[in-house]
């Protein structure tokens, strides 16, 4: 069925199939048997665009149409084939008053009947809160996530599969466990037409969870979608326009919080001097270089490496030295300790298995910049600079078995004068990020490593890269200049 509204242009991906007919003939059962076998045999490389299934991330401020048009997009799902719908927020004392009657309004407005009963649209349930297609018996489900990590664990969709997963609020929840286990359960009853919709309006904090844990799913494929009032403005009443721009001029630090979905404690971040619209820059800067001069290429390499073995990460970033002075990060390996544990069933990852997986990211990395046409030198002009502590020596250790290459432990740390290095690069511009898949990770660590009130850092949070970026520039800084 077609939705009789006026949709934001912004809000389109919502209401679009994941793939197009032509593209939606590739997932025959054949390809799935091929899909399934890779995954039992565990040969890794399965990506999300493979298995088809769609997370959409709306970020944005209040009055910016995200939950209505997350809702009008699902309200088609009621209808055609069989399949449910699960729409959940944090904690279940919300449902009735929040998502249950804001989506019975969204039927409503569309000229739907709702009752108790079989004899109009759709059939109301509030124990167990529910709403049912009377024409299909689709039906959307209503619950909590939040406090107990096998709370969803026994949620079961009635027809035995689920076309779309909403969770409204998503930074709500006490940590993203919980969202991890909705999504866990949800993938059992999904297939690659289905969609996971994560809403949210950032926390004033960039230490939430939440100010960490939605970026990063852009990096792994999600789409995200940041809206503002901006874009349902033609949809607003004059009185409400008026009051949001009152508010810009006499609070904008509140105004971009409550209305523009950003995060307004900036001052809070510790490499405040980064900026990703001055220090990530796309790939085609070094090559339109390149083309102007044939000997642009990189003098030297800085690899900094941070290690985990139990419940870090490590993190290897790739730090190129160009003839103009300036140092380019054109890549970053990122291992996730903990997820990587859980995906094998392991209590740790060896410093000689992590070795083999850096040496080979090393070489996939090298073979995917002579493709960009960047030559990388030879070993004798690269330093792979370790964390100087001695777990990480080991690793350093074994890594220089394995491969040969010229390593060095940074033992001399200061954290202050560290962090005040990386502050100063950026600052001077001497220091720029290539805009690919890989350092996004690195890029959302630069902007949600945050000190607190007291300004001191707490711990827990995600700094892996910005170690490693701290290593290598200190060799560079300390011993190669």
């Amino acid at each position: 069925m077609a939705i009789n509204k006026t949709i934001p242009e912004i809000y389109q991906p919502l209401f679009l199939p994941n793939w197009t007919p032509e593209e939606q003939k590739r997932f025959t059962p054949a390809y799935k048997e091929e899909l399934r076998r890779r995954l039992i045999l565990g040969s890794g490389g399965i990506s999300e665009s493979e298995l088809g299934i769609k997370e959409i991330v709306l970020k944005g401020g209040r009055i910016s149409g995200k939950t209505k048009n997350d809702e009008l997009s699902s309200v088609p799902l009621f209808f055609g084939d069989k399949g449910d719908m699960w729409y959940c927020r944090s904690e279940d004392s919300t449902i009735r008053t929040s998502i249950f009657a804001s989506m019975q309004e969204t039927l409503y407005s569309l000229g739907f009947t709702l009752s108790n009963s079989s004899k109009t649209d759709f059939k109301v349930s509030y124990s167990p809160f529910q709403i049912t297609c009377n024409a299909t018996g689709n039906t959307m489900q209503f619950f909590g996530i939040n406090k107990d990590i096998n709370r969803t664990k026994g949620k079961f969709p009635p027809s035995g599969r689920l076309k779309k997963v909403m969770l409204e609020e998503a930074n709500e929840p006490d940590k993203p466990d919980y969202v991890t286990a909705l999504k866990s359960t949800a993938l059992r009853f999904m297939d690659e037409t289905g969609k996971i919709v994560y809403s949210y309006n950032p926390p004033p904090s960039l230490n939430a969870w939440a100010n960490q844990y939605y970026p990063k799913k852009a990096s792994s494929g999600a789409k995200v979608i940041h809206s503002t009032w901006q874009d349902i403005a033609s949809l607003l009443d004059p009185v409400i326009i008026d009051d949001i721009l009152q508010m810009k001029r006499d609070d904008p630090l509140h105004y971009a919080y409550w209305y523009g979905g950003e995060i307004v404690s900036l001052e809070g971040l510790v490499i405040w001097s980064f900026d990703r619209n001055k220090h990530v820059v796309e790939l085609a800067e070094i090559q339109r270089q390149l083309v102007r001069n044939i000997f642009f290429q990189p003098q030297a390499m800085f690899y900094g490496v941070d290690s985990g073995l139990k419940s870090d990460a490590t993190a290897i970033s790739a730090w190129a030295l160009y003839p103009n002075g300036q140092l380019y990060k054109l890549s970053t390996f990122y291992l996730n300790i903990k997820e990587e544990r859980r995906r094998v069933g392991l209590k740790g990852i060896s410093h000689t298995d992590q070795a083999v997986l850096m040496y080979d990211w090393y070489k996939e990395f090298k073979r995917k910049q002579t493709e960009y046409g960047i030559i990388i030198p030879t070993s004798e002009r690269e330093r792979w600079c370790f964390d100087g502590a001695a777990l990480t020596q080991d690793l350093m250790l074994e890594f220089e078995k394995l491969t040969g290459f010229h390593t060095v432990a940074v033992t001399d740390k200061d954290i202050e004068r560290d962090i005040a290095r990386l502050i100063n690069a950026y600052r001077s511009g001497q220091l720029k990020i290539i805009n690919n898949p890989e350092n996004m990770i690195s890029v959302n660590e630069y902007e949600s490593f945050a000190r607190d009130e007291d300004n001191e850092i707490p711990e827990g949070q995600s700094d892996h890269t910005i170690d490693a970026d701290k290593y290598a520039t200190y060799d560079y800084y300390y011993n190669f200049l």
